[in-house]
């Protein structure tokens, strides 16, 4: 499955992609700021991406145009309370300090709000990134905690990411339109893709 918006397309993580990620992870660009910092072998990449529950985890490599620059998750989905966690890396130097992460993000939120239909997200994020942290902060997120390894943890929900993000989602909004293009649908969306093409939400149409 492939969503685009905003001008970026977040395609679902398939096996052929597992080397590309593993790279960026265990890259200086990365490493130094995860919470899990040893260096990830072929072999722990293969059993993690097997290991993923597809009912509770969705994880997408960023492309701009068809070039893949960041991987981004919502994962740990409960949905019996509509919540899960969002997060993410920039793999490629090159966008660092660019748009098209901020967007990807957005893109990415917009996917857990609108399309998952959750309620609140939750972040951890390194305190040594005060770009990162001033970023989810414009994004509505509030610290609620810290962790015993320093990272901090943040929630915010969807009407509060919807008046927090407003001036950031008018911008990409302007630029690129109200449209989210999903290719080669999950099946496990389809009832809620449905009910988004019936209700028509001005900011977020969906076209297959």
């Amino acid at each position: 499955m492939r969503f685009t918006r905003f001008g970026i397309t977040l395609g679902k993580l398939q096996r052929q992609h597992l080397e590309q990620v593993r790279c960026w992870r265990n890259s200086d660009l990365v490493l130094p700021y995860m919470r899990y910092r040893e260096v990830i072998q072929p072999e722990d990449q293969v059993r993690w991406f097997e290991a993923i529950d597809p009912a509770k985890n969705w994880y997408f490599v960023a492309y701009k145009w068809d070039v893949p620059f960041a991987l981004f998750h919502i994962r740990d989905i409960d949905w019996s309370k509509a919540f899960g966690e969002s997060g993410g890396f920039v793999g490629d130097p090159n966008l660092l300090g660019r748009p098209e992460p901020a967007r990807a993000t957005l893109a990415l939120m917009d996917f857990a709000f609108f399309l998952l239909q959750l309620q609140s997200l939750q972040a951890h994020y390194n305190p040594h990134l005060p770009g990162i942290a001033r970023f989810n902060e414009q994004l509505g997120y509030q610290i609620v905690g810290q962790e015993t390894d320093g990272f901090w943890r943040a929630r915010v929900d969807a009407e509060r990411y919807l008046k927090c993000a407003r001036v950031f989602r008018q911008a990409a909004l302007s630029l690129y339109g109200p449209s989210a293009i999903l290719d080669e649908l999950d099946p496990s969306l389809s009832d809620r893709v449905e009910q988004l093409q019936r209700s028509s939400p001005q900011e977020f149409q969906v076209k297959l």
